[in-house]
């Protein structure tokens, strides 16, 4: 289950980190030892390279940072003493210099990374140890050192919304600090994608624009979003994808940019997907399932016969290899299906089925697949147009296939079963 998976992976994943206290840290200064370490943003880089910037006997002018902690002084271009040896910036990025406060740090932090020998993590709390420790603490010390909360705690408990299609709902699974700093890193002036009303940019780990802590974090949502989904981040499948959906003003339709299951595009090997809301929408902005009934409803009867009418209209679209709305209804593919898609995107204008809320912090998780491996026809869903004024963030992951688990139909839904149970064991 989530948390065994979480312990095990803990214990498998060690890597040999030395964790640095302040006492123990001030010892290399470039006097007392010849080395001379920095702490920056929760990690400590070897700096003796550059005696002449931050050895005190060669009257380097950064000498003050020798064997501390620089994440404040930096981040204020300060050496007064009273910034020198600290990690705080939380007031920082609440000031109306926060842009130019962490840009300094992202500029800095680069800085370090591209010429120094990274040597271990800065633990300001004052324990200090060399020994073989899980890489998720050297993660939580980096993380706690910017404000953020540790990237590989646990996921949070899952809501079951919907049996058809496969729904939960977990609240709290992103902090709001995690939610701001997604958000701008989901609109950076690069792979910028202009897709109708909404921009969309791939948030790839690897990518050398992300900062450590940035880089911590897409490795803890993935980490987390794996856990919880049956299997980890793979080759197979695209990374995370963050969109900025802004208000619409000429929407026609609730779910204005037409309905779809989640192996649209060309990506026929997905069978879930996690929506995570980083930020929340007063008006709009919902994830609507026309054909999903709530637990409560499946459970006070059998749906009504419109109900049935349109599960089998989706189906019809489904084995002509329809996977959106928009295919019949504007490209004008497979016409004789024309009704059909009308069905489902009246259904989703009347609010039908279940809708879950943009909420700042919170994850949707749902199965594009059944227990068989086939597509399930309740999948259909759409994102409601925002209202208002407001905007609409979102981290998406569109899980995929393995490639090991797309040999046979019984590896398929053998693999998809597994997913589908793993989660609320």
């Amino acid at each position: 289950g989530v948390l065994s998976f979480l312990l095990g992976g803990c214990r498998r994943t060690r890597v040999e980190t030395r964790i640095f206290s302040p006492a123990e840290l001030q010892n290399y200064d470039g006097v007392c030892d010849r080395r001379i370490y920095v702490a920056f943003h929760g990690v400590v880089y070897d700096v003796s390279a550059r005696r002449d910037l931050y050895c005190k006997e060669e009257g380097g002018g950064y000498a003050a940072l020798a064997g501390r902690d620089a994440t404040r002084s930096l981040a204020k271009m300060s050496l007064k003493p009273e910034d020198v040896g600290r990690c705080d910036v939380e007031d920082l990025m609440a000031s109306e210099l926060a842009e130019l406060h962490q840009k300094a740090i992202q500029d800095w932090e680069k800085r370090f990374q591209d010429l120094y020998a990274v040597v271990g993590t800065f633990d300001p709390r004052g324990v200090a140890a060399t020994a073989y420790v899980p890489a998720a603490l050297a993660l939580d010390l980096v993380a706690q050192a910017a404000g953020l909360p540790p990237p590989l705690r646990a996921p949070g408990t899952p809501e079951l919304i919907c049996r058809k299609p496969r729904i939960y709902r977990i609240c709290g699974f992103l902090s709001p600090q995690e939610c701001k700093l997604l958000r701008r890193m989901a609109t950076g002036p690069k792979a910028m994608v202009f897709h109708e009303a909404k921009i969309r940019d791939g948030l790839r780990v690897e990518d050398q624009r992300w900062t450590q802590v940035e880089k911590d974090l897409l490795v803890g949502v993935e980490t987390r979003l794996g856990w919880l989904m049956g299997t980890p981040p793979h080759k197979d499948e695209v990374e995370l994808v963050g969109t900025l959906t802004p208000a619409s003003v000429t929407a026609a339709e609730r779910c204005h940019l037409g309905l779809h299951v989640d192996t649209n595009g060309g990506r026929a090997w997905r069978f879930a997907t996690a929506i995570c809301y980083l930020s929340s929408v007063q008006q709009g902005g919902r994830t609507c399932f026309p054909l999903a009934r709530t637990v409560e409803e499946e459970d006070g009867g059998p749906p009504e016969d419109e109900e049935l009418e349109l599960l089998e209209a989706s189906q019809r679209l489904l084995d002509v290899d329809i996977d959106h709305t928009d295919r019949v209804l504007v490209n004008e593919q497979r016409t004789e299906r024309r009704a059909d898609a009308e069905a489902l995107v009246a259904a989703g204008s009347a609010c039908r089925g279940v809708s879950i809320p943009a909420e700042e912090g919170s994850v949707a998780l749902f199965w594009t697949r059944r227990c068989d491996g086939s597509i399930d026809p309740h999948s259909w869903h759409g994102g409601e147009a925002v209202a208002g004024g407001g905007s609409k963030w979102t981290l998406q992951k569109f899980k995929e296939v393995p490639l090991e688990a797309r040999a046979s139909p019984g590896a398929l839904g053998a693999f998809v079963e597994r997913t589908r149970r793993n989660i609320m064991k």
